[in-house]
């Protein structure tokens, strides 16, 4: 009897914890949803700022690679 008076009293703790950790997920979740006009202005800022400094200068590398193999085969473009 007192084991099963142990399992209770640790299975309430547990209960405890894992409400918690629910109510701290609920907010975190609350939180990521309220996105202002500032954090999208400064995601679209990095966004451009990536495709011109990372996406860019790699599209131009390939396009001229495959301009020079395309004329080292006699291609035309």
């Amino acid at each position: 009897m007192d084991q099963d008076t142990k399992v209770i009293q640790e299975l309430q703790e547990l209960k405890q914890k894992v409400g918690h950790i629910e109510d701290l997920l609920t907010e975190q979740a609350n939180k990521k949803e309220k996105v202002g006009p500032v954090r999208t202005f400064m995601d679209a800022v990095a966004s451009l700022l990536f495709g011109l400094i990372v996406v860019g200068p790699v599209v131009v590398i390939v396009v001229g690679v495959l301009m020079v193999a395309a004329s080292w085969l006699g291609m035309a473009f």
